[in-house]
């Protein structure tokens, strides 16, 4: 599977999710590189938030999914 965005706007989106979800959970988000962080540090919130957004995402396509199929009744 090609990792392509389907929509140039999707990028965009994605990046202001993952800021939205470390923001949430009291991440510090203008560190960009984490330098006052050690790698595992990081490593440990990358994982957190990745897991914020899969299921945000998830929760979002099973929504669209809800409209669609209550659309056709």
């Amino acid at each position: 599977m090609a990792n392509k965005n389907v929509n140039p706007n999707a990028k965009k989106a994605l990046e202001e999710m993952k800021l939205e979800i470390a923001n949430e959970i009291g991440v510090e988000t203008n560190n960009k590189y984490g330098t006052n962080n050690t790698s595992y540090e990081n490593g440990q919130l990358g994982g957190r938030v990745g897991g914020l957004m899969s299921k945000r995402l998830v929760e979002m396509g099973q929504q669209a999914l809800l409209k669609q199929y209550n659309s056709k009744k």
